[in-house]
């Protein structure tokens, strides 16, 4: 990296008084800066001018709005602001601050709109604007109302202007469960609504913790399919990318409108990671003496926001074209990923392995977010604080130490150019501008300049420019600017159908794919409209095709020339996973089933749509044509996993049938799919009696046995013929085979026959043999056991553990926490006296924890060596105390009465999924009765209660 120090004269008097920091002044803390060779960072504004910066917009006129959160991360009383800063004296740096608004409570977001600018501040979207030119707003309308005052990590943030002329709300899950700090921040939303306008469309409390957009002057609002936490942003074709603290590159795949086309397919996900590979999120600070709290991790992105979308035109290659960057406060850096499109999706990659674009090695350093100018220039804001972190999941001792504020008062925005550019003059300012000469700015190098313009022409409805914006659409040279004339027609109401005919003809696939969504719009002009819209099907680019696919799945028609391109697209593009939901969403299910059984590698798209067509309650005819298909074929386990997934049932007549092809199949896969299929009360006598002969006959092959097991643990009959089965003579599979289905059986007297065999048990019939033990009264028996010690408490597992100290009724739940609990004088024995062993901490965690922490139930592990002992003690003993932000248990009741627990990983409109430790599980939003959030961590307290053995865990972590 190359560093480089500007001082500024105002630099040089910040710098008079030198401190051994950090806390930096601003001079110094430049120096403390390293950056890509060939770039320069410069200081353009820094405290007293601005203080606790979190957010900025440079206006048509050049003068800066920042907003300032001081009260970050526990103050609701009011302390939020906006200053304007503006440059006096000609040199291009702001040197004088106006206090343009006060009394906001965590504000965290503005843009430009009219003649004021729009700030987000939870619960509110505020208009805010100075009309008798003070410099001090006068007038503040709340725009929209009802998000959520949560934790201010996760409350609704950074309005941006969209291509399509919607303002767009990044939005996030709200942190409900919290008990710390339920006054003010347990808060999850209400409805969200315009008070101006309370008859207009509402979205429901906190629009599902999903993005959302609207027209403030048309009262226009929609909830979009994606979720962000702090930032989002825009590639120059109108793509949507996002980021959360701990995956920092995402975007939305699928638009919500084309998901609610069909909400029997239940998309659990409609956004989709540009990450790959393990260390894609993998950073490499360079700070000295780094702050790191309680839950964070080190070396991967922990605290990701503002991701920025570079439009500058300034910048040199390789960062000129399809660039990002993200801010990584925890870490003090900015990182950066060139996005490149593979198909209908896009990859962002690394551009140098090992080193950041930026980095300091001040640990008060905490770029959030980032701006770019009229000058091309990328601005970032550093909000400058010891501590960036909510106290929801920082240690005791920290909160207690007074440090929680520290750098209040503080605060820098620096600018980042290539070595030798000019000082930041915006002289050629869009307001002294004519229409003509902002029509010409539609085609602008910089973005800046081309979003500033369009929504100018736009937000002033100003009529003067369409009949130029139609002259230069045939003239243009630069796909951008083609781009933004035809946005631009749209947003004054006046493009033509011969316009968006224009834009499908297109050179640039870009201009082509918003051309097809324009054309989505025209409602009047389809019918014209449509040939050049199918011509589009055999479009060289895989987006325009995904495109035309999504779009023609919203018109309502029988057309067979549209059904036929729509399969021709599939067909085409089969393999692309969004392309199969797309094309699910839209195609008629028959005609779809027909081309996906003739790729036999798409059992995925088979299933899923299977699915579909039973939903359609239609599982009869797809019953019927598996059966009458003879030999097993590829398809047919998906075929009926699919319909399974959908709740069906086989009818008396086809479950015989089911049932003799599942004795003559060679198939595993069939049989476990037919077993899901068949219905308890339509198991004959004759059937059980089979099943039972073949169960206990040792002459009988070990699968055909196993499969008449699963045949008796759906039976219309009790547990005694499985119990009889529970033998020692019986083969190691079939015994645990018998284990899962007693499982599902009702009584006591399961857990009661368990127990009298326990002592012939081996570890892995006993591990399976507990999960029997899963409603109250077999809990009781359970806790008795363990207080006799016939079982020990060592043989437990964490969710097992769970059920017994947290969902169990009372006294048993009391007398499972009085046998599971560990003193501290213990675990303080841990720290103080044992030494852990590395090869048993491992055994520890791959049986303990990686279930887990692995698969996305849990948090990342990985980086975890930094922690003190204390704390990671902490953490492991009280996981309910401080939940990782993401990780929050819920309760899931269907309407058939199953309650479903685990982490919410992501929702749409059609469906959530929910993560556990054994399962992913999307649930449509109709089967859904309730959801609730509970106050607890899905790991159970106490997990690890031996000390020599959490002495062990602990050596293996510090060792990761």
């Amino acid at each position: 990296m190359h560093k480089y120090y500007l001082l500024l004269l105002s630099v040089l008097l910040w710098s008079c008084t030198t401190t051994t920091g950090p806390p930096y002044a601003p001079g110094e803390a430049l120096g403390t800066i390293e950056v890509e060779e060939g770039f320069a960072v410069e200081l353009f504004a820094a405290e007293p001018l601005v203080q606790d910066p979190v957010a900025m917009t440079i206006d048509e006129r050049g003068r800066v709005y920042v907003v300032e959160m001081p009260g970050y991360p526990l103050d609701t009383g009011g302390s939020g602001r906006v200053k304007l800063l503006s440059d006096t004296d000609g040199d291009g740096y702001p040197d004088t601050a106006t206090l343009f608004a006060e009394g906001l409570t965590l504000p965290n977001g503005v843009m430009r709109w009219k003649q004021g600018v729009v700030v987000t501040d939870p619960p509110d979207v505020l208009y805010l604007e100075d009309t008798d030119a003070d410099g001090v707003a006068d007038v503040r309308e709340v725009m929209l109302t009802g998000f959520a005052l949560s934790n201010p990590q996760h409350n609704a943030n950074t309005p941006l202007y969209g291509l399509d002329n919607w303002i767009y709300i990044a939005n996030n899950g709200t942190i409900s469960w919290t008990e710390k700090y339920a006054d003010p921040f347990g808060d999850t939303g209400g409805e969200i609504f315009f008070p101006a306008q309370p008859e207009a469309p509402r979205l429901p409390p906190n629009g599902f913790d999903r993005n959302i957009r609207f027209r403030p002057d048309t009262f226009e609002l929609q909830m979009r399919s994606g979720d962000s936490q702090f930032g989002h942003t825009f590639d120059a074709w109108g793509r949507h990318f996002l980021n959360s603290n701990s995956h920092h590159h995402y975007y939305e795949a699928l638009a919500a409108p084309y998901l609610e086309r069909n909400l029997s397919v239940a998309v659990g996900d409609a956004t989709q990671t540009s990450l790959r590979g393990a260390r894609a999120s993998q950073v490499f600070p360079i700070t000295v003496d780094p702050e790191h709290q309680l839950l964070t991790d080190r070396g991967v992105m922990t605290s990701a926001c503002g991701i920025t979308w570079y439009h500058g035109g300034l910048f040199p290659a390789p960062y000129n074209d399809n660039i990002t960057f993200t801010a990584e406060p925890v870490h003090n850096l900015v990182h950066v990923n060139k996005v490149t499109v593979e198909g209908s999706n896009f990859v962002a990659s690394r551009i140098r392995e090992g080193e950041e674009f930026l980095a300091s090695t001040d640990s008060w350093f905490r770029p959030v977010n980032f701006t770019v100018g009229p000058d091309g220039a990328l601005y970032i804001v550093d909000y400058y604080r010891q501590i960036v972190e909510h106290p929801e999941w920082m240690d005791d001792d920290v909160v207690e130490a007074g440090i929680l504020t520290q750098g209040t008062s503080r605060g820098r925005i620096y600018r980042i150019v290539p070595e030798g550019t000019p000082r930041p003059f915006w002289v050629n300012t869009l307001e002294s501008m004519d229409t003509s000469e902002r029509v010409h700015r539609l085609s602008d190098a910089n973005g800046w300049w081309r979003m500033a313009a369009q929504r100018l022409l736009v937000s002033e409805r100003d009529t003067a420019a369409i009949p130029l914006l139609r002259e230069q659409l045939s003239q243009e040279t630069q796909p951008e600017g083609r781009l933004h004339i035809l946005w631009s027609l749209h947003g004054l109401g006046a493009l033509r159908t011969e316009d968006i005919r224009i834009g499908l003809e297109d050179p640039h696939p870009g201009v082509r794919e918003n051309a097809v969504r324009l054309a989505e719009m025209d409602k009047n002009g389809w019918e014209a409209l449509a040939p050049d819209l199918l011509q589009l099907v055999n479009d060289t680019n895989a987006k325009v095709r995904y495109q035309v696919l999504t779009t023609l799945g919203l018109i309502d028609t029988d057309s067979e020339e549209i059904l036929r391109a729509q399969e021709q697209i599939l067909r085409r593009d089969i393999d692309d996973e969004w392309v199969q939901i797309a094309a699910l969403l839209s195609v008629p299910s028959d005609r779809l089933l027909r081309i996906a059984l003739s790729h036999s590698d798409n059992s995925a798209l088979v299933e899923k749509l299977a699915g579909v067509i039973a939903r359609e309650q239609r599982a009869t005819t797809l019953f019927a044509r598996v059966l009458a298909s003879g030999d097993d074929l590829w398809w047919h386990a998906p075929v009926l996993r699919g319909i399974a997934s959908a709740g069906s049932k086989a009818s008396s007549s086809q479950a015989n049938d089911l049932v003799a092809w599942m004795w003559s199949t060679r198939n595993e896969e069939v049989a476990r799919a037919i077993l899901a299929l068949l219905p308890v009360t339509n198991l004959t006598a004759d059937v059980v009696d089979e099943a039972y002969r073949l169960a206990q006959d040792p002459q009988v092959s070990l699968p055909q046995r196993l499969r008449a097991v699963r045949i008796l643990s759906v039976a219309p009959t009790g547990p005694e013929l499985l119990i009889t089965l529970f033998t020692g003579e019986a083969p190691l599979d079939v015994q645990l085979e018998v284990l899962r289905g007693l499982r599902r059986r009702g009584g006591v007297e399961v857990a009661v026959h368990i127990l009298n065999e326990w002592t012939r048990l081996t570890p892995q019939l006993r591990r399976t043999a507990l999960e029997t033990f899963n409603n109250a009264e077999r809990a009781a028996i359970l806790v008795e056991a363990l207080e006799s010690g016939v079982v020990s408490t060592a043989e437990l597992s964490w969710n097992q553990r769970v059920r017994l100290m947290r969902d169990t009724p009372e006294p048993t739940r009391s007398r499972a926490r009085a046998l599971l609990q560990v003193t501290d004088e213990a675990h303080g024995k841990v720290v103080t006296d044992l030494v852990g062993n590395f090869e048993s901490g491992a055994s520890i965690f791959a049986t303990t924890c990686a279930s887990c922490h692995t698969r996305g139930f849990g948090p990342d592990l990985a980086t975890v060596s930094h922690w003190p002992d204390h704390m990671l003690i902490d953490a492991i003993r009280n996981p309910s105390k401080s939940i990782s932000s993401g990780f929050e248990l819920w309760q899931v009741v269907t309407v058939q009465g199953d309650t479903l627990r685990g982490t919410i990983a992501s929702e749409t409109a059609s469906a959530v999924r929910l993560l556990d430790d054994q399962s992913d599980t999307v649930i449509r939003r109709s089967e859904i009765e309730s959801v609730l959030p509970m106050t607890i961590s899905g790991m159970p307290e106490e997990l690890v209660p031996d000390p020599q053995k959490l002495a062990d865990l602990l050596e293996f972590l510090k060792q990761l």
